[in-house]
């Protein structure tokens, strides 16, 4: 990594990092203070539910007054529920202790009905009901004895709701401020432990920073001493000193530039020993010559190679060693190309070492020429294999061409077991089916006959094998009262593999005895045309008449054996299938394509 690159990174980290506490920072603090917010609208929400509670107790007991005195006042009716005035001060009466019961449930909602309403809050809604149920007993006493009811009122409504409701609603309503006060302490202990994180993050941050720097100063200080050392060593002579490049920064191409600056003066000032030694530990022969090719130099494994010793060997021709009888003029094509090919030396006992050779001209620091150099490896365990190999593949070889002669001579015997079948059989559409089955093996032993007359044992010339094909099909199908032309237009350079040859056979025989039977009725001439060309390793094949045509649609939904045949041979091909409309009469033009296979 380069050293701006590294320092870019460095400040890029930082920011980073400084930008991420920020951002939790912020978002805590956030968090904090949308909680404080929400906590005094809550707090607020409570005071205007206590509030709305302890008013609609209060009013409801005006109310209740207000039908005592009405009940006093107004003797006139025979009812005292038919009392206008009472009538209005009831329905109040009833609406405020819907309200308490309304509020009452809000407050339930906001504080948690399970979690924090104490038992002081079922006490006051066991005083509640006492009260309700005691305020609506009196409605109805008055209704028979006002007398009677006014003195409940003034003894038993009033003073229990003095003395029952007034302390109890007090008591919830510092109950619900405790309850807001601890919220707010949570709140406050949430945003110190808030700061606290900010400034443990923040120190965390600086720490980071530190580090970060301490790391990029080092990486930079460290490789800049080693190569300060590294240089001093050189400088005082000591060429076998290098730099351990670790980086790719401009400090590491420093050490690199000084490491080849000692392998440049090391080498300015080898030693004769040095190369000595490097040419010994070599495992090929090697062969040192003069320009006029007299041995100067050889290793142990050159001496190996040929059975001299190398004291033997100094002074001679290196030509001595060589096989030009046999293989001159391999020698003569090859040795000026720097590149190795096979030849052969001659050992002390006179047999020959096949060998991997390669000739090099030994140029000094002018370029001037000051000899050769050869190098040669012993290749005898690989001829050895590669004859081996040869004689196994011979013999697969003529395997391989006696199963396809056998193959086709099995093939002529069910070809003819079915000629025979057909001579005997008295319908004409078993004699037909049998003719066409006897076709296709036919064209399949055709293809094993083809497969055993070439080289190739894999691949046939599919030009010829079409040619062959059609002369069998019109051999059997000629008719004399029609005279049908069969044309094969074949690329030569298409050549088939067995597993695409037989289908693609079977396909164009189909094809080509389909319309032998079927195009030219009513006809006396025709013409069937086999056409397939070689489009980028794709086969193209296209059969084509001139006949009478047919439905397509038909074709398509048919279920005929031959149909069958067709549309299965071309998936097996892996090809598209089409039927062409034909623009130069009215046959028919039948296209097939499929991808060759290497």
């Amino acid at each position: 990594m380069r050293l701006g690159t590294k320092i870019i990174i460095g400040f890029i980290c930082i920011s980073l990092l400084l930008a991420f506490v920020g951002f939790v920072s912020d978002q805590f603090t956030s968090e904090i203070q949308e909680e404080q917010l929400r906590s005094v609208n809550e707090a607020s929400q409570v005071v205007i539910y206590t509030g709305e509670m302890e008013r609609s107790l209060f009013q409801s007991l005006i109310f209740l007054n207000g039908v005592r005195e009405a009940i006093v006042v107004e003797k006139g009716y025979n009812t005292v529920q038919e009392l206008p005035a009472v009538m209005e001060l009831t329905s109040d009466f009833e609406r405020e202790l819907e309200q308490f019961e309304a509020a009452l449930n809000e407050l339930e909602l906001l504080l948690g009905r399970n979690e924090r309403l104490p038992e002081d809050v079922n006490e006051l809604l066991n005083s509640y009901e006492v009260y309700k149920s005691i305020a609506r007993e009196w409605l109805n006493l008055g209704e028979e004895n006002s007398d009677q009811a006014n003195l409940m009122f003034i003894n038993s409504i009033e003073p229990y709701f003095r003395n029952n409701i007034i302390p109890e609603i007090t008591e919830l309503r510092n109950y619900v401020l405790e309850v807001q006060e601890e919220r707010n302490q949570l709140l406050d202990e949430s945003l110190e432990k808030g700061a606290l994180v900010n400034y443990l993050a923040t120190l965390l941050s600086v720490l980071l920073a530190v580090v970060l720097a301490i790391y990029i100063y080092r990486s930079i200080a460290n490789p800049l001493a080693k190569v300060s050392y590294s240089a001093k060593m050189i400088g005082e002579g000591n060429l076998d000193e290098r730099i351990e490049v670790t980086s790719k920064d401009e400090i590491g191409d420093l050490a690199e530039a000084f490491n080849n600056m000692a392998v440049g003066l090391q080498k300015s000032t080898v030693s004769k020993a040095y190369l000595d030694n490097i040419i010994e530990s070599i495992q090929e022969a090697v062969f040192v010559t003069d320009n006029d090719g007299i041995l100067q130099r050889a290793n142990s494994a050159a001496g190996k190679l040929v059975g001299y010793n190398i004291s033997e060997m100094m002074n001679e021709p290196l030509t001595r060693f060589y096989n030009f009888k046999e293989m001159g003029n391999s020698y003569k094509e090859n040795h000026e190309n720097a590149q190795s090919f096979e030849f052969s030396l001659i050992h002390k006992n006179k047999k020959t070492i096949p060998v991997l050779f390669s000739e090099a001209e030994l140029l000094d620091n002018q370029g001037n020429k000051v000899g050769s150099v050869a190098v040669a490896s012993d290749i005898s365990d690989r001829k050895k294999a590669e004859k081996k190999i040869r004689a196994s593949l011979k013999e697969k070889e003529v395997m391989l061409a006696e199963i396809h002669h056998r193959v086709k001579n099995n093939l002529a015997v069910i070809s003819g077991l079915l000629q025979l079948q057909s001579h005997t059989a008295k319908n004409d559409d078993v004699e037909k089916a049998l003719a066409d089955s006897q076709m296709r093996i036919q064209s399949i032993a055709l293809i094993h006959e083809m497969l055993y007359e070439s080289e190739s044992l894999a691949y046939i010339k599919y030009d010829k094998y079409i040619n062959d094909l059609l002369q069998a099909i019109s051999s059997m199908h000629m008719n004399e009262s029609r005279d049908v032309k069969l044309i094969a237009e074949v690329d030569e350079s298409i050549s088939l593999s067995v597993n695409q040859a037989i289908p693609c056979s079977l396909l164009v025989n189909e094809l080509v005895v389909n319309a032998f039977k079927h195009a030219f009725k009513n006809h006396e001439k025709g013409e069937i045309k086999v056409r397939a060309v070689n489009e980028k390793g794709k086969i193209i094949m296209t059969i084509s008449d001139n006949g009478n045509g047919f439905d397509v649609e038909k074709f398509s939904h048919s279920n005929s054996l031959g149909v069958t045949l067709i549309k299965t041979l071309s998936r097996q091909l892996k090809g598209e299938f089409e039927i062409l409309e034909s623009s130069e009469s009215s046959g028919s033009i039948f296209r097939i394509e499929f991808k060759q296979e290497k």
